[in-house]
């Protein structure tokens, strides 16, 4: 899938490719799950997440589990509040100042060494700062994708296709509920 202004900002960017070693892919529409090879080959995990290693606490099950519910959150689901209040609290989160670009921030970060705990701080980093809620993923091919709208309101990957490998799911979505409602009145569909 491309990655046509749908890249996130920062170490966001690295949760929204973990979120998407999970895929749909638009030419089989079956789902595609990369983690379980990423994890055996460790050349391949190093060339997706060059800075991030990973440890003996990432266990393939658990990075499976909050991929999963990270792609639930990013959905915007009720439940995904308690959910990732869980994984926070594993991966003991602790608050720090540090000094970035001329001025003291307030820095999220986890106790835990391991890729899960960076991850799971990235997120609490991105939520604290109202970047987690452009985070989404498409309710057709259910890529995660960084919304960049200046309102925050983009629902679909992409509304073109965006390349010989791209979906308009926008497009396709739309197309498809006018021809349901042209249907309903009795037209041609």
């Amino acid at each position: 899938m491309p990655d046509h202004n749908q890249t996130a900002p920062g170490e966001l960017e690295v949760v929204r490719r973990f979120i998407n070693t999970w895929s749909f892919p638009n030419d089989t529409r079956e789902e595609t799950d990369a983690l379980p090879e990423l994890a055996r080959a460790p050349e391949g995990w190093r060339k997706v997440f060059p800075h991030q290693s990973r440890s003996r606490l990432d266990a393939l099950g658990r990075l499976q589990r909050l991929r999963a519910d990270l792609r639930t959150a990013c959905q915007g689901e009720a439940s995904s509040d308690e959910v990732l209040n869980e994984w926070f609290n594993s991966a003991a989160l602790h608050v720090k100042t540090r000094w970035i670009v001329g001025a003291t921030k307030l820095m999220i970060e986890s106790s835990e060494a391991s890729f899960v705990g960076y991850i799971v701080a990235v997120v609490a980093n991105a939520i604290a700062s109202g970047e987690w809620a452009r985070l989404k993923t498409c309710p057709d091919c259910r890529w995660a994708f960084y919304d960049h709208t200046r309102n925050g309101s983009k629902r679909w990957c992409g509304m073109t296709k965006g390349g010989p490998d791209g979906r308009a799911c926008g497009t396709i979505a739309k197309v498809t509920a006018y021809r349901a409602r042209e249907a309903m009145k009795g037209g041609v569909a």
